[in-house]
């Protein structure tokens, strides 16, 4: 339940706190005295979208405030998924300020809008005046069926069968997208498969030819510098070997004389060192041919990958080898697309069997409770000035299924003898709208912990002995949870157990809108005012002291 609302800067209210209790209350107040604006800011409290308007003229920021009770609400997972702390009370802000940002926090803790509406229709329900057009709203109806069935397994199972039908439908559809794709791209795709299959390409390959190009294109001239260096170290021409051999002669010839071993040494050093290069060299020299026709292979070779690279707009061998295999991938995938198609249609096969058969259990149960809903909101409506109504809900078949199921729920009612049933939309006034609407939250109510209804002129089109039976459900009601009730009746504002009166100020600089407490006296007064407009009679004062010592 809600225990207090605190409205600072919006619209006409400058500032005020209300403290309700359990039970019923009942608001009252003049035409256009602003009680709608308690429905406007708590509408925002619980998550609706709202704007700069809402904010008092001259303030540059507008704050709602509301503490719940939430004992018994089952809320726990819920704050727990949000990260949000969990009390037995949770207090809710919404700030809205005139460069149009919003903010939310539930117990302090920064939120988004939409958690806060998952939040805030667990804990009231508001019901405004343009509610009502619900009623000829089919998914309204169904909704209330479902609700007032009290059981939801075999609307959680449809959902589930469902979600699933659908999701094989998505995984088919995008297996036969990608068939069509494939099947336009494959002739062009087995082309670049057998391209690149055909060059056999290796990895290093370019590096490893262009190396042997060069070699080959200048066979003679590398040849002959070989030979040259070869002549230049070989000891048997009189070489660099011969005269390094020399000098090292020498060293060795006074190496105990003087201190020169270690240079002794590096000469041995130099010597063989200079002898393997010259046998390397050699060895070269003599591997090295002028090779025309290999030379030839080579470019040829040379010239195919750099065809390939250009034609694919690649760098090097490795991405054309990548590329020849995605391209593989590509194709294999094209190759069992058929057999893919084939696996889904069968598993969507399956799951529209499994969905079709969900949703024969919930049109079965949902006409059970169809039934027990016709005949209960006939009782109750009946002793609202409606003797001879009839009520039932018609079933049409939809073309598809969709997320609610098979079949739309349709309202069918009549309020006269004789008379057909019809639609609600089409033969309902407002009301017998009114009356219908009340009577079916109060079914749902019976069956669902709603921890607090708020009712905004509900009662409309409604006089006399029906208000008060009108008034007589809503303390009903009352008994199990907090209901709130805005009226412009006396029979029913005397039925609340705590009144509170909207009144506008007019008297100041701005106009403000004050809800204030009414005490016993206050509570006669204002009931009577309800009853004889501004002059207050005798009868009148008399006749609302009677209505709230009926109630108490």
């Amino acid at each position: 339940m809600i225990k207090s609302l605190t409205i600072r800067k919006y619209i006409l209210i400058d500032e005020l706190t209300i403290d309700f209790r359990s039970g019923m209350t009942v608001i009252t107040g003049e035409t256009g005295a602003g009680k709608s604006i308690l429905v406007g800011a708590l509408n925002i409290l619980c998550g609706a979208r709202t704007d700069t308007k809402v904010i008092r003229p001259g303030a540059d920021k507008c704050i709602i405030e509301g503490c719940f009770d939430i004992t018994g609400c089952a809320l726990e997972s819920l704050f727990e998924e949000y990260d949000i702390d969990y009390d037995d009370e949770a207090v809710i802000r919404r700030e809205i300020t005139a460069n149009g940002k919003t903010r939310a926090f539930i117990n302090d803790t920064p939120t988004n809008i939409s958690v806060l509406r998952k939040i805030g229709e667990r804990l009231i329900d508001i019901h405004s005046q343009h509610q009502n057009l619900l009623l000829a709203d089919n998914t309204f109806q169904l909704d209330a069926i479902d609700l007032y069935s009290g059981d939801e397994a075999e609307l959680s199972a449809y959902h589930t069968a469902y979600a699933a039908y659908r999701e094989k439908e998505r995984q088919l559809a995008e297996a036969e997208s990608r068939k069509k794709r494939g099947d336009a791209e494959e002739e062009y795709l087995k082309y670049v498969y057998e391209q690149l299959s055909q060059a056999n390409l290796q990895e290093d390959e370019e590096e490893q030819l262009e190396e042997e190009q060069t070699e080959l294109a200048h066979a003679e001239e590398i040849k002959y510098a070989l030979y040259t260096a070869v002549t230049k170290l070989d000891e048997e021409n009189g070489g660099a070997l011969t005269n390094i051999r020399g000098a090292l002669a020498e060293l060795r010839s006074v190496e105990s004389k003087i201190k020169i071993a270690e240079l002794a040494e590096r000469a041995e050093q130099l010597y063989i060192e200079a002898k393997d290069i010259a046998s390397e060299l050699f060895d070269k020299q003599e591997r090295i041919n002028c090779d025309p026709a290999r030379l030839e292979q080579v470019e040829e070779r040379l010239s195919q990958i750099y065809a390939l690279k250009k034609r694919y707009s690649k760098e090097n061998i490795s991405q054309l080898i990548t590329l020849r295999d995605e391209t593989k991938k590509q194709l294999d995938t094209i190759a069992d697309s058929g057999e893919e198609i084939e696996r889904l249609q069968k598993e969507k096969q399956k799951a529209a069997e499994q969905m079709n058969s969900a949703a024969e259990q919930l049109r079965k149960k949902r006409r059970e409770a169809a039934a027990r809903f016709s005949k209960k909101l006939e009782e109750m409506v009946r002793p609202l000035a409606m003797p001879n109504i009839r009520f039932s809900v018609e079933w049409q078949p939809m073309p598809e299924p969709d997320k609610n199921g098979t079949e739309q729920a349709v309202f069918c009612f009549s309020a006269n003898k004789n008379m057909p049933l019809s639609p609600v939309a089409a033969s309902a006034s407002g009301g017998e709208i009114s009356r219908l609407m009340l009577c079916i939250k109060a079914m749902i109510a019976a069956v669902h912990g709603m921890p607090a209804i708020l009712f905004d002129e509900i009662d409309t089109g409604i006089s006399g002995e029906t208000a008060g039976r009108v008034g007589g459900i809503m303390e009903a009601m009352s008994a199990g949870r907090q209901v709130i009730v805005i009226t412009h009746l006396p029979q029913v504002a005397s039925k609340g157990d705590t009144h509170y009166k909207v009144e506008k100020d007019e008297e100041s600089e701005t106009v403000t809108v004050n809800i204030l407490p009414l005490d016993h006296r206050q509570r006669v007064e204002e009931i009577a005012r309800m009853m004889s407009g501004p002059v207050l009679t005798e009868a009148a004062i008399k006749h609302a002291g009677e209505l709230l010592t009926e109630k108490h």
